[in-house]
């Protein structure tokens, strides 16, 4: 299902439907004419309240504004797809406010504004750090330290031990010719 808000004019509001032995339903029409070139193209959108929704649609009257929030479902008979608007809410039309509001775009290739708010109390000034809290004196600025110089590539390996001397023949070898018994 596919949800979505729609603000129109109220058309007409149907008494109770009843579909079935166990079904009933309300319809509202909202009327979305337009007017373009002098011409108005009519338009009409029917959204149909069923169940608990029904007693919503009581405190409203035809050429009330109103805003409705509704479910789209579709579905396919016989080849054919055919939809259906099920209405879940409906209240009146409040126009946004316009008091304290900036305009909506900002200028062409420039960045929007950044609100200003003001400064809460023991917060540090915007944009920056605390001079010196508490009263401490600045710490000084230190001369920068000579670096040790630099070894390129990479860490090198240390030589291999030197080899063991080879012992005379029959030296203090054990019995299998090993350095120890």
């Amino acid at each position: 299902m596919i949800k979505f808000s729609a603000t129109a004019l109220i058309h007409y509001i149907s008494p109770v439907l009843q579909v079935s032995d166990n079904f009933q339903k309300r319809e509202l029409i909202l009327d979305d004419s337009w007017e373009k070139d002098g011409k108005t193209y009519p338009n009409y959108v029917l959204i149909e309240f069923t169940g608990d929704k029904m007693p919503l649609l009581d405190n409203f009257a035809p050429g009330q504004r109103v805003t409705v929030e509704a479910y789209v479902n579709g579905r396919e008979y016989q080849g054919r797809y055919f939809n259906s608007i099920k209405g879940m809410g409906i209240v009146p039309y409040q126009a946004p406010s316009t008091v304290g509001q900036r305009p909506a775009q900002p200028a062409p290739g420039s960045y929007p504004q950044q609100p200003t708010y003001p400064q809460a109390p023991g917060a540090y000034p915007q944009g920056g750090y605390p001079q010196t809290p508490g009263g401490y004196p600045q710490q000084p600025a230190y001369p920068q330290q000579a670096a040790y110089p630099q070894q390129g590539g990479y860490p090198q390996q240390p030589p291999a031990p030197a080899p063991m001397p080879a012992s005379p023949q029959g030296g203090n070898l054990g019995p299998d010719g090993l350095p120890f018994r």
